[in-house]
């Protein structure tokens, strides 16, 4: 896997609250601080793919619960559907 080098403009109170946050979390360097963020991107974005495939396969209507989540939530059962 090789290596690329990005860049990115920011204006100074981003530059200093990027580098309070990297001393927060015991980040050595911008480089690092900057990874973890992209990082954190990579994970919404997976996360937004996930409802987005959920939403796509139920068209837009919630899932459908479980018998055993009904039953533990108290919820009642879809219809057509009964919990014995």
């Amino acid at each position: 896997m090789s290596n690329h080098i990005v860049q990115a403009r920011v204006n100074d109170q981003v530059l200093e609250q990027l580098a309070t946050d990297a001393a927060t979390l015991g980040l050595e360097s911008t480089s690092a601080a900057l990874r973890e963020g992209i990082e954190l991107l990579h994970r919404k974005a997976s996360q937004v793919r996930l409802a987005r495939s959920y939403d796509d396969f139920y068209g837009g209507a919630p899932a459908p619960l479980s018998e055993v989540t009904s039953s533990l939530w108290g919820h009642p059962a879809p219809p057509g559907e009964s919990h014995a």
